[in-house]
């Protein structure tokens, strides 16, 4: 059984979860193990990472009332639930200034194609962060099973491998691929005359749009894991 006391030992940093210390955290790749703050009935833990950086995971751990561990609760941390509204500032005003100084065709077309660009970057971001973030949960429960290991030696506890579903070579290969894929598409339908289509033209559009579209059906296939983790007495 995990009390309250043994996670407390985890905590080398005592500070607040606040946008300020977040911010902090973000600048300088906080990989401390683990910052965190103590409440009554809670617990909260964080630590960064080498790709993270300012978007790692806060862990809530909740404590019953005798003090023993009851739950495990995963969100974003200030800083990234605030740099995700800012960027979408940035972006809707930027198409805003386009539509005021441009002819309303150009803005669309600029907003449509940077809308698509960001939306797949953001799309892979998004999976390399899920496949870090289950790197430091996956630590987290280990730490968490080592302590209850050394308090009750006789305890069995099965260790599970989970899917590698993201790796960095996938990762800068996607960050490569989709933007160059979606400028060659927008480059043949936007510059070329319909004369000037012939069907290897085609045959090419049609090749990068079957890559795109069957690689994001293979990362929407992964199942979400659950936002929070039962921790078993």
């Amino acid at each position: 059984m995990i009390n309250k006391t043994d996670i407390k030992k985890l905590v080398i940093e005592h500070k607040k979860s606040t946008l300020k210390n977040h911010w902090k955290d973000a600048f300088f790749r906080n990989t401390i193990k683990y910052s965190g703050e103590i409440k009554s009935n809670q617990i909260l833990l964080w630590r960064s990472s080498e790709f993270l950086r300012g978007y790692y995971p806060i862990y809530i751990l909740n404590f019953d009332r005798n003090e023993n561990l009851k739950e495990i609760k995963i969100e974003k941390n200030p800083y990234h639930k605030y740099s995700e509204k800012f960027t979408f500032i940035f972006f809707l005003i930027l198409v805003i200034l386009l539509a005021i100084f441009e002819n309303l065709q150009t803005s669309l077309i600029f907003a449509t194609g940077l809308s698509v660009i960001i939306f797949l970057l953001q799309l892979i971001l998004s999976k390399a962060r899920k496949y870090e973030t289950n790197l430091l949960t996956k630590e987290l429960k280990d730490t968490i099973q080592n302590i209850e290991q050394k308090k009750n030696p006789e305890l069995i506890i099965e260790s599970e491998e989970e899917e590698n579903e993201f790796t960095t070579p996938k990762f800068f290969t996607r960050l490569f691929l989709y933007p160059f894929c979606i400028f060659f598409i927008w480059f043949f339908i936007t510059y070329l005359s319909p004369k000037e289509m012939n069907i290897k033209i085609f045959i090419g559009i049609g090749i990068v749009l079957t890559y795109l579209i069957s690689d994001l059906i293979l990362l929407f296939k992964k199942k979400s894991k659950s936002k929070s983790v039962r921790v078993e007495n």
